[in-house]
């Protein structure tokens, strides 16, 4: 009794693990998400009103080639303030996402990142006349992440898809 017990058991088992692999074999990648939460590339500008609780209308229109940029404040990243959010959207939908954030943030927004993934490939740029610009890039698959401590002292987070898989390389 005990043996078909165990049998009925040990099959069982056999037969949820085949189907856990077969559904993670299976299963669609979902689509890569933007930076804030509930965002997708490629999302058009009304659904990324929605999701952000802002009007584009009301919001600074800079147009730059055949893309629009949106010029937002008022957001946040966790409890960190931002001092201004740019939004480019071209003809796929929403393609890239630029957060200036005050400078005594850098620290921890870059301690943040490295937590999450991993060490960054980082450089200083000199410019002839000008003080060095520092700069950190991560690519998650998903995302190419750069920040920027810029010459005078802002500093710059920008999110886009990454165009390269490093699974590729």
């Amino acid at each position: 009794r005990d043996v078909v017990l165990e049998f009925m058991v040990r099959r069982s088992l056999q037969w949820v693990l085949s189907l856990l692999i077969a559904a993670a074999v299976l299963w669609p990648p979902a689509e890569a998400m933007a930076c804030i939460p509930g965002l997708k590339w490629g999302m058009d500008s009304s659904t990324v009103e929605q999701r952000l609780e802002v009007s584009l209308e009301t919001a600074r229109s800079l147009e730059a080639d055949s893309s629009a940029i949106y010029r937002v404040s008022d957001q946040h990243i966790g409890e960190i303030p931002v001092e201004q959010l740019d939004l480019r959207f071209g003809n796929q939908g929403l393609e890239q996402l630029v957060y200036s954030l005050p400078s005594e943030s850098m620290t921890e927004v870059l301690a943040g990142l490295r937590t999450r993934y991993g060490s960054p490939v980082s450089t200083t740029i000199k410019h002839s006349d000008q003080a060095p610009q520092q700069v950190w890039i991560w690519n998650t698959e998903d995302d190419c992440i750069t920040a920027v401590r810029a010459e005078d002292q802002k500093f710059l987070l920008s999110y886009r898809p990454s165009r390269l898989r490093p699974s590729l390389l």
